[in-house]
């Protein structure tokens, strides 16, 4: 009975655990032979990618890791940064991913901020891990002979599972802590949440970093006999060649991948596609038309956080047609309804809840959240009421549906006026081409805040086809300036970073402040 509490021994309770091994042994005798991972080089079967997992299990328990204890691993998409994943989860331990575009800084943070040892890599890249006090473990130096993930014992589900990293977006990233328990839910609602249910013979095609999304869309495919097509960033001439040579009948793709794979494809119909999993960031209704007049009504929208891992909201393939069919959105963009177990509340400044179609900041709870989050200050705990502040603005609708509207952090003041930069950027949508156009303030004593709009584009006709698509929106939340950048700075998950173009516009421009603010180069 050691480790027990006293509460579970009088009442007769066992300490939950997570069969993490004898789940993969089931999934090796039903669909052993059958392909689990492909990549741009090679295939690997469900038995194979067991076995090699199992003795990446077996090599840690060896070296006396133990379940929670947090280890890293730094690997490119490919086969291997699958199979390493599934052997970390067999061991128990706390996977720490990190994103193998990362700098050399941006690790020792994260490193530091998990408290991880030791790293999972391939020899190249041990060197650099061994200069920031790190144990290598090179999957190359891994022993071949596979081994029986039946072998490897239970996990306690209280043990610290995982633990990924926030974007970094507003500042340094911060460590989020999942436990095995939270895992096992997390992927029993995303198999549960599916239109579409997968099996033997289906595949889904991945291309984001598999230290995010495309994770946890593995182990619900997997779990279901399916494979996975994992490439290493959007490699438009692979994606094209699996889509007409239907190789894959699912695609996760959150915007930006999406809009570069239509771009590729021109104006061609591409069919043969169940489901186009889609999120991230809001989908704006002109890339909506385009996926739908290529691909067909297969979009599928969800609503994650580093904080609480899909899926928190679900808006279905039909129900997402429905919805772009109509104009009339209100504030903010739809990401469906709440998943089985997970609460939504919008709140006001004060706390307090706010009612339907109230915008508020967004506040979430459910049972395959994280525990908490780790910074240079330490571990910190979810507040006693479970609940995570987001940061998000949003609202509920009439018929329970959540709608983003922006971040609480990135809500400009000008003069007297709460403006939300995503929908001057939804507005602007499409008058740089196929450049992104982000919106950012600058600090003005006159007005509080000045709004500048900055596109990634060198066309000196984009001002002026900006100043036409801005015409729908009220005066005051017209930008006081439209400048072009080559490229917008963006983090290694490939999203824009407001604060970096603000830094960059302050450092080449300066405010010629007043009733009529204008820029001037620096």
């Amino acid at each position: 009975m050691s480790g027990a509490s006293a509460q579970e021994v009088a009442s007769g309770a066992r300490p939950l655990t997570i069969p993490w091994g004898t789940d993969l042994a089931t999934l090796v005798r039903r669909f052993g032979p059958l392909p689990a991972v492909h990549d741009a080089a090679d295939t690997m079967s469900f038995a194979e990618m067991a076995g090699r997992a199992a003795a990446l299990a077996q090599h840690l328990r060896a070296l006396g890791v133990q379940p929670g204890e947090p280890v890293a691993s730094s690997l490119r998409n490919g086969i291997p940064a699958v199979w390493v994943s599934v052997g970390l989860r067999l061991a128990g331990v706390a996977e720490t991913p990190l994103n193998a575009a990362y700098t050399q800084d941006e690790r020792a943070h994260c490193l530091g901020v998990a408290g991880a040892h030791r790293i999972v890599t391939t020899r190249s890249q041990s060197e650099a891990f061994v200069a920031l006090g790190c144990t290598p473990i090179a999957i190359e130096d891994l022993p071949d002979a596979a081994a029986d993930p039946a072998t490897l014992p239970p996990v306690p589900a209280e043990a610290w599972g995982r633990i990924i990293f926030t974007s970094g977006t507003t500042g340094k990233p911060k460590a989020i802590v999942y436990t095995h328990g939270a895992r096992w839910i997390g992927n029993l609602l995303q198999r549960a949440s599916a239109e579409t249910v997968p099996g033997p013979g289906s595949c889904v095609l991945l291309m984001t970093p598999f230290v995010h999304g495309a994770g946890i869309i593995t182990q619900a495919f997997h779990d279901h006999g399916a494979a996975v097509l994992l490439l290493d960033g959007v490699d438009l001439p692979r994606v094209q060649r699996a889509l007409d040579d239907r190789m894959v009948d699912h695609l996760f793709a959150p915007p930006t991948p999406l809009a570069k794979i239509i771009a590729a494809y021109g104006e061609r119909e591409v069919p043969g596609l169940r489901t186009i999993f889609c999120g991230t960031a809001p989908l704006l209704p002109s890339l909506y038309a385009k996926a739908r007049a290529m691909f067909g009504p297969v979009v599928r929208i969800t609503y994650g956080k580093s904080e609480i891992i899909n899926p928190i909201t679900v808006l279905p393939p039909a129900a997402t047609d429905a919805y772009y069919a109509d104009p009339a959105h209100g504030d903010g963009v739809c990401v469906g309804w709440p998943a089985t177990g997970v609460e939504i509340e919008i709140r006001d400044e004060d706390g307090q809840p706010l009612g339907p179609e109230e915008v508020g900041q967004v506040f979430l709870r459910g049972r395959h959240m994280s525990c908490g989050h780790r910074d240079a200050a330490g571990f910190h705990p979810l507040p006693e009421d479970g609940f995570h502040d987001t940061g998000d603005l949003g609202r509920v609708d009439q018929e329970g549906r959540l709608h983003l509207v922006g971040r609480l952090a990135d809500v400009i003041k000008s003069g007297g006026y709460k403006i939300y930069p995503d929908e001057i950027e939804r507005a602007l949508t499409g008058s740089a081409g196929t450049g992104a156009v982000s919106v950012v303030s600058l600090p003005s004593e006159y007005w509080g805040e000045i709004i500048v709009a900055v596109a990634e584009t060198d066309d000196p006709d984009w001002p002026d086809r900006a100043q036409a698509a801005l015409s729908a929106l009220a005066r005051y939340k017209h930008p006081r300036a439209l400048l072009t950048l080559p490229e917008l700075p963006r983090n290694p998950q490939g999203k824009i970073m407001r604060r970096t173009i603000r830094e960059i516009v302050m450092e080449r421009w300066r405010v010629i402040d007043g009733p009529h603010p204008r820029l001037e180069p620096a």
